[in-house]
This record gives structure tokens, C-alpha cells and sequence, in this order.
């Protein structure tokens, strides 16, 4: 491993917008999963551990502005010094923070967004007033965040599956018209590489785009990954071009122990191999 770049471990210890507790808990988890795996313990970004519930995304952006502009700063620094940001956070809301900060210091940057859901609302389309559902938009400038934005044509985004009507479709097939391209969670891997294209990789991993079967959560949606799938892809998205950064949001770590325990695993596995660390 030692012609591998160092990697800079994040733990962002803050509700950004999350409904429940089980998220926050799920970046403790993979907190204490990346120590034990990669040796060496995150560097945590401390916020505000409460309110939670459906909360609005016009109160929950600049309370949690502070946040993911720290986020966002620490993985430029690690870019610039030349090691690779890994950020583990509580929702995808993080991306508004990392997405812009790391599109300027990398040149014809690419990114791989992994999720059931498009992520692409905004405050014309939002039906749920929820920040983390509005997180790819705003970092791709389909609405004003003040964060700064990313051309959306640079992103891939694999595994949305909102059917017709359903709260997160207006977004959805905004982002199908704006993004770089949107693909099913079940198209081939050559097709997903083919989109990305031979740039440097920032890859955005949020666990719902597994399928319900692997990852039993409320919100989850039939036709996701399976788990050899997921580690499959991001084995030949590694092997396809340099992976400058990495994120990975929104573990919903189930109350049932084993359940949260074997999820957690596989996202240990997800991380490792992304990192190159995998024994796989």
C-alpha cells in the first residue's frame, strides 16, 4: 500500500437535516469501522446534535452553514496536500459544503453520485421541505445555497428511482434534463464508466441505493444495488481512474443489532475499497 496516497478521515458529528437519531448514531458506527479498518482515528467536525424531526430547510441551511463549510474545507486542504478526503456525515446535505469545495481544486473533476433519490429538488419543486432531498441541487447551482456550485454536467448519478408522482419526481427528472447522466441502479458497469469518462473521481455514496432486501430502511426503494453489486462497481470505478475523494452519508443504522451490524460491515467494505485498502 505504500504507493497509495494518505487518506484524511472525517467524522461529521452534527445533524444537518436528518429526521431521526439512527443517522447520527450511523456516523459514530462507521467512525469507530473506518479507525479499526484503515488504522487511524477521523478528525471530527462537531455541530449541533438536535433538533431532530422534519425540520425546514430554510432553518436547517444556516444552522448548519458553519458545518459543511468546515467539511468542505478540510477535504480541499487534503486535496492540496496531495492525500484523499474520506467524510463520513449524517445526511447528504454535505455535499452542498464538499461537491464546490473540491470541484476548485480539481481540475475536470467528475463526480459518481450513488442514491434511490435524485437529490435534485429545489424550493420550486420540494414537496417534503427537506434539505437533504435539495442537496445535489444546490451543489450543482439548480438553487441558491451560497456555498458555491459545480457544473452539473460533471455528475453521474446512479440509482434514482422515483416513480411518477411520488414527492422526489419533479426533482427527479430536473436532474434527468441537467446532470451529466442519470442512470438506473441496474444499468451495466461498462455504461456507468463509459458516462464518467477518464477525469479524476469524487464519489458520493448515500446507502439508500441499495436494495431494500440488503439495507431495510423506511425510505428505501425496491431495484437498488445488491452488495456484491455495490463493492463490483466501485471496484472497476477505482480500477477506471483516479478516486480523489470520497463521502459517504446517511447510514440509517437500524435498531436491530444484527441488521445494523451486517450494514455496517458492507460499508466498511465500501469504504476500504474505494480506498484502495480493500483485501479483496
Amino acid at each position: 500500500m505504500s504507493d497509495l496516497a494518505p487518506l484524511s478521515l472525517t467524522a461529521v458529528r452534527a445533524r444537518i437535516s436528518e429526521e431521526t437519531s439512527r443517522d447520527l448514531r450511523g456516523v459514530d458506527l462507521l467512525a469507530a469501522e473506518l479507525a479499526s479498518r484503515l488504522g487511524q482515528e477521523p478528525t471530527a467536525i462537531e455541530g449541533r446534535r438536535a433538533p431532530f424531526g422534519r425540520t425546514p430547510w430554510r432553518e436547517d441551511l444556516p444552522a448548519s452553514e458553519a458545518v459543511l463549510r468546515a467539511a468542505g474545507a478540510r477535504a480541499a486542504d487534503a486535496v492540496r496536500a496531495g492525500a484523499v478526503p474520506v467524510t463520513i456525515a449524517s445526511d447528504c446535505s454535505l455535499a452542498i459544503g464538499t461537491l464546490p469545495a473540491v470541484a476548485r481544486e480539481v481540475e475536470g473533476l467528475r463526480v459518481l453520485w450513488l442514491d434511490a433519490h435524485a437529490d435534485y429538488d429545489t424550493p420550486e419543486t420540494e414537496t417534503v421541505d427537506f434539505l437533504g432531498c435539495m442537496s445535489l441541487g444546490g451543489a450543482c447551482g439548480a438553487w441558491e445555497t451560497g456555498l458555491g456550485t459545480i457544473d452539473p454536467r460533471q455528475v453521474v448519478h446512479v440509482g434514482a428511482r422515483a416513480p411518477e408522482g411520488d414527492f422526489d419526481y419533479a426533482g427527479q427528472e430536473q436532474g434527468r434534463a441537467e446532470l451529466g447522466a442519470m442512470l438506473p441502479a441496474t444499468a451495466p458497469v461498462a455504461d456507468v464508466l463509459a458516462a464518467l469518462g477518464d477525469g479524476p473521481l469524487y464519489v458520493h455514496l448515500d446507502p439508500d441505493v441499495l436494495d431494500p432486501s440488503v439495507n431495510p430502511i423506511d425510505y428505501g426503494r425496491p431495484g437498488g444495488l445488491g452488495a456484491e453489486a455495490l463493492l463490483g462497481l466501485l471496484r472497476a470505478v477505482r480500477a477506471h481512474a483516479p478516486v480523489v475523494g470520497f463521502e459517504l452519508t446517511a447510514f440509517h443504522s437500524a435498531d436491530d443489532e444484527p441488521t445494523r451490524a451486517r450494514v455496517g460491515a458492507l460499508l466498511g467494505d465500501a469504504i476500504e475499497t474505494l480506498a484502495g485498502r480493500s483485501p479483496n
